[in-house]
């Protein structure tokens, strides 16, 4: 059973009830002890940008194990530093359909978990290693204009792990530490979906009673509710022949995908608020072969878990017919892969009470953070779907993720430190 305040449901609607008074959720003062902790949180502002220098400047794309491995071993130390157990949780080889030539099984590397068992609440903090960009992406390289970062993964997510970090390290430094009951989870997959990592996510989080997610707060934004999140792969295979002598004889995979296309991206309905996008296409051998193969991969986001289930199941229908040619099914045929890999993040009143108590603390702190919803996923939605009350965007503040426009605003890093160090200790202590 979750921990839950007696009165949560009381004041949780009093909170929101506050809100639309323009009033704020009631927090004490920060008192002697948390002014101390922030001001050694203020001290340690150039080693967090160094180590975030540090690691920005190792690749660590998913499909690069050798450079998700390296930070690893970082964070691994370093949590043993601070007297966490520390363990590898295994990755797995996730297999996916794809075109002869065209591979895209993905051999995801280990994940870390640490733990310090104290006592009280239990409280699992959640981040991610790796990031979107391959050892072949230009954008590698950190660098600095005064208060902004720029580089692969300063917001998204390596930001947020030296948050988490030295939130650790500030109860370390003030002997709080030992009497805590922290698990902390790093995954190496989660810009694929936590495809290997979701079974330990779950696992984890139903043993827990609050959630936190480093991932980056925006433009100083924490998010309340987030779309689900699916991916399709679609591998057509039909008969290969000769463009000119033989054309009839053949049956073009990528004919084939072209009609199932149209079809896919017509699921998109802006008013319901599903959204399909066919991200990426390949096919064919030459151009003077009527193309024995074809693929694509899509992207699914939905508000409610119905939808996910009912475009799973379009997504089956478009796979299993021919739309191209009036000719016999036997002649092409569609493997599809679908895996609805993050279910929406709905709130619920603990969450709700979560996410108004860190707005509160960041106000006493002078962060002013807004509430917004997002398309995008985190591991945060697979923890709260399963029943822990998970906030997931403490990370640093910044923009321009999955692209080489990322930048993260430097004094962020001791801003979140504070507030999440104040979180956890408040939280602690009810």
């Amino acid at each position: 059973m979750k921990f839950l305040k007696p009165v949560l449901s009381i004041l949780t609607l009093t909170i929101f009830s506050s809100a639309a008074h323009g009033e704020d959720n009631i927090e004490p003062a920060i008192s002697e002890d948390e002014i101390e902790i922030g001001a050694w949180l203020d001290s340690q502002e150039e080693d967090m940008l160094d180590l975030l220098e540090r690691i920005t400047n190792i690749n660590s794309g998913t499909l690069n194990k050798a450079g998700v491995d390296e930070l690893a071993a970082i964070f691994s130390a370093e949590l043993r530093d601070l007297g966490f157990s520390v363990s590898a949780l295994p990755g797995d080889f996730i297999e996916m359909p794809s075109c002869p030539g065209s591979d895209y099984n993905i051999d995801v590397t280990d994940h870390v978990l640490a733990s310090n068992l104290g006592q009280g609440q239990r409280f699992l903090l959640m981040g991610h290693l790796d990031t979107v960009f391959p050892v072949s992406s230009p954008f590698q390289n950190f660098t600095r204009e005064e208060d902004i970062l720029y580089g692969p993964g300063v917001a998204d997510m390596h930001g947020g792990l030296v948050v988490m970090l030295y939130t650790l390290k500030a109860f370390h430094e003030f002997n709080e530490l030992a009497d805590k009951n922290i698990t902390v989870l790093l995954n190496s997959d989660e810009e694929i979906g936590s495809l290997s990592s979701r079974k330990y996510i779950e696992d984890q989080a139903m043993n827990h009673d609050w959630g936190m997610v480093y991932e980056s707060s925006g433009t100083n934004n924490l998010i309340r509710s987030r779309k689900g999140l699916g991916q399709a792969r679609f591998v057509v295979n039909g008969i290969a022949s000769h463009a000119g002598g033989a054309h009839n004889q053949g049956r073009s995979a990528i004919k084939e995908l072209a009609y199932k296309i149209i079809e896919i991206e017509t699921m998109t309905d802006y008013e319901s608020g599903v959204t399909v996008n066919v991200g990426i296409v390949n096919g064919g051998e030459a151009r003077n072969t009527v193309a024995p193969c074809a693929e694509a991969f899509v992207d699914l986001r939905y508000p409610t878990p119905q939808q996910g289930e009912d475009a799973r199941l379009q997504f089956e229908k478009i796979a299993n017919q021919v739309y191209s040619y009036p000719v016999d099914t036997s002649e092409l045929s569609t493997v599809s892969w679908i895996n609805l890999h993050r279910p929406p993040k709905i709130p619920t009143e603990e969450s709700d009470y979560l996410l108004e108590k860190t707005r509160a603390i960041g106000k006493l702190l002078g962060q002013e953070l807004g509430i917004s919803d997002s398309g995008g996923g985190t591991d945060g939605s697979l923890a709260q779907a399963v029943g822990l009350p998970t906030i997931d965007s403490l990370g640093v503040a910044g923009t321009g993720a999955h692209s080489n426009r990322e930048e993260a605003r430097a004094s962020s890093l001791v801003e979140r430190a504070k507030l999440s160090t104040l979180l956890i200790r408040r939280l602690a202590s009810e």
